[in-house]
């Protein structure tokens, strides 16, 4: 690993990266170990829940709309939303299994793969998709500030359970290894390199102009604005009014504050996967040498998905 004072040289502007990730052999998790490291972070995801009246009120309402739901017909539209990494997917995840549940849809999660046969609605975690081959379609994209994203990857990083974060490289050492052994400077810079390498391609051929792709901003899903944007998204889905009604409900649920049970957004516990839903956390940790070094990669992407450099 070059070290992050010589790492690169502002006169060479846009360069090829390579992450520091490992791709030797996968790491394989029994899933009964895998049950007992997410187990606490999912109940502190959700210990707001049970105390809160919505959720208990929610549940018969659910089965009601299953109830009166007509099949989906076979030739209706694919329906999906599209997250990044650090960008909702954990909520839009608990929304959706809800939704299509209440909706009588055959829902799945992806990661990088296809959405098998028979899907009715997914959710794509990185919006790596293969949208030529789902056609028709209608689906939500969800992009988040690059920078918030690779700081809050960098801290994620660090303890995720996630297989990939330890799987070796040549000499053996994983990502999280890595990122536990550098300072927090060199670590943030791996972490542009990593987002760079992972999503600089994908983003810059983004498709803005698909008019069956309605483009939502975190920010604004976070912002006074919200409600709006929760009709406005399952509008653009297409769904009979109950069940549009019933996603909105839903959305409003699952909002990190009222779910995890906190008066306030922002935690920084060590082992936490929600630790802020605020905007902008880029300002406090990246240094004007991140930032250039992002400017340089990234620069493009921040200003088609309408990010200001400063």
């Amino acid at each position: 690993m070059v070290e992050a004072g010589t790492r690169w040289d502002p006169s060479r502007g846009r360069t090829e990266v390579m992450t520091e990730a490992g791709f030797g052999p996968p790491v394989t998790v029994s899933k009964a170990a895998m049950y007992r490291k997410q187990l606490p972070v999912f109940l502190a995801k959700n210990k707001g829940l049970v105390t809160d009246p919505m959720f208990w009120s929610m549940l018969p309402k659910l089965r009601s709309v299953r109830a009166r739901a007509e099949p989906r017909p076979a030739d209706a539209p694919m329906l999906w939303i599209g997250t990044h990494h650090k960008a909702m997917t954990t909520y839009f995840n608990a929304v959706l299994r809800f939704f299509a549940y209440a909706g009588r849809m055959n829902f799945r999660k992806i990661s990088l793969e296809q959405p098998p046969e028979g899907t009715q609605l997914f959710l794509s975690n990185h919006s790596k998709m293969e949208l030529t081959s789902l056609a028709p379609y209608r689906g939500i994209h969800l992009m988040r500030d690059p920078r918030d994203m690779i700081v809050s990857g960098y801290h994620y990083h660090k303890w995720t359970n996630e297989t990939w974060a330890h799987r070796p490289d040549e000499a053996g050492r994983s990502y999280q290894q890595k990122l536990n052994t550098v300072d927090t400077r060199s670590g943030l810079f791996m972490e542009i390199d990593h987002f760079t390498f992972f999503y600089r391609e994908q983003l810059e051929a983004w498709n803005m102009e698909d008019p069956d792709i309605l483009e939502v901003s975190y920010e604004d899903l976070m912002g006074e604005g919200r409600d709006q944007l929760y009709h406005d998204i399952f509008a653009h889905l297409g769904v009979p009014a109950e069940q549009a009604g019933i996603g909105v409900d839903l959305m409003r649920l699952f909002e990190a504050k009222r779910r995890t049970g906190r008066a306030k957004d922002a935690v920084r516990a060590k082992h936490q996967h929600i630790r802020s839903g605020r905007k902008e956390q880029w300002r406090e940790e990246l240094s004007p040498d991140h930032l250039d070094y992002i400017e340089a990669q990234l620069g493009p992407v921040l200003r088609k998905f309408g990010y200001s450099p400063h």
